[in-house]
């Protein structure tokens, strides 16, 4: 058997990805195509031959788009690599690409490799998603309102105790649809906002959200068992998925509330654990177990959904347990890692009282 160096296999992967790649050589400022494989000539419509010892960007940048690829290849020549979203043009028209230089030296030449992968379907699926979305939201939010003034004044003028009761009812149904419609406003900017992650001291961030609930529900004991400090990583959206959390086990749950901060492993627990019946299947499964998305139901599942995207974003991920009687669900993030960042300390549960100050 035949062992295989490094460039056999390298040359398998340049072959056989799916992404267009193309190798150039910086000459004289230009990108001069020394080779490219087989997805480039498919996507690019430009066989190999016609390409080698050409200008690059004369054959797929598009026009208003040269100063761009300039500043490219600038950074090309100063051995530096090259992340961004770009448009160039393919045998199908103008396309919306990830590219991915990678600069390198050799043989006292400055060589770079270029990696586009397609993300139009992608893009284009995504604005239609907003541009549906937000129409729709909007109707609905309009639509809701009139609904519910009707209602209002058909329940606050009828002597009939029936129609008085149907129309609390359309009254109660249109303001839960209505609060869906803001936790979809709320989704939507968390999926459109480009926030990278960022120290974040989520014992702090869990008292201050603890705080306010117990003013929300007074019947609701709720407990909160934090270090005096633990940072994670983690966006500026942590607080609205734990927010949205903390209300439903309040909601939903039974009479008390548990929230606490840990360590665990090589992550830090975030946990929120109530007494209540527990999260419906039809809402939990898609979340947590990734079942189908038709068991979905509209109301509690959508908070799950901005817990579950939030904390994916942070680099973590969740899980839910019941047990005993209780409903636990558990953010596992990731850890700050300094040097002198001291190990959490122990922990001492105290009760949030509504007269504490958030």
């Amino acid at each position: 058997m035949t062992a295989t160096t490094p460039e056999d296999r390298f040359g398998h992967l340049f072959t056989l990805i799916g992404d267009p790649v193309v190798e150039i050589e910086l000459v004289d400022g230009e990108p001069i195509v020394r080779t490219v494989n087989p997805a480039f000539e498919t996507v690019f419509g430009y066989d190999r031959d016609r390409l080698r010892g050409e200008s690059l960007n004369d054959f797929i940048v598009p026009e208003g788009r040269v100063e761009e690829a300039t500043r490219f290849d600038r950074r090309t020549a100063a051995n530096k690599p090259n992340t961004e979203l770009v448009t160039r043009v393919t045998a199908r028209g103008p396309c919306e690409f990830l590219y991915r230089g990678i600069p390198y030296e050799r043989d006292g030449g400055q060589y770079a490799f270029a990696i586009y992968t397609d993300l139009s379907d992608q893009r284009r699926y995504e604005r239609h998603i907003q541009v549906i979305h937000r129409l729709l939201r909007h109707d609905l939010r309009t639509d809701l309102q009139v609904i519910m003034g009707t209602a209002t004044q058909v329940a606050d003028r009828t002597t009939d105790d029936e129609i008085a009761a149907l129309a609390t009812t359309v009254v109660d149904r249109a303001e839960r649809l209505a609060s869906v419609g803001e936790e979809a406003r709320t989704v939507e900017r968390l999926l459109l906002d480009e926030h990278d992650p960022e120290p974040t001291d989520v014992a702090e961030l869990c008292r201050r959200v603890a705080g306010p609930l117990a003013h929300t529900y007074p019947d609701t004991t709720v407990q909160v068992s934090t270090p005096d400090t633990q940072s994670v990583v983690a966006v500026p959206r942590l607080r609205a998925a734990l927010e949205a959390l903390l209300d439903n086990a309040a909601k939903h749950g039974g009479d008390t509330v548990d929230v606490s901060v840990r360590p665990s492993g090589e992550r830090v627990a975030v946990e929120v654990i109530d007494d209540g019946p527990g999260i419906p299947e039809n809402v939990r499964a898609p979340v947590f177990e990734d079942s189908a998305i038709t068991k979905l139901r509209h109301g509690r599942g959508i908070g799950l959904w901005l817990v579950r995207w939030v904390t994916e974003i942070c680099g973590g991920h969740l899980e839910y347990e019941r047990h005993d009687g209780l409903t636990v669900v558990r953010l596992l993030l990731r850890p700050t890692r300094t040097d002198d960042q001291p190990p959490p300390a122990d922990t001492d549960p105290t009760s949030v009282s509504p007269l504490d100050n958030p």
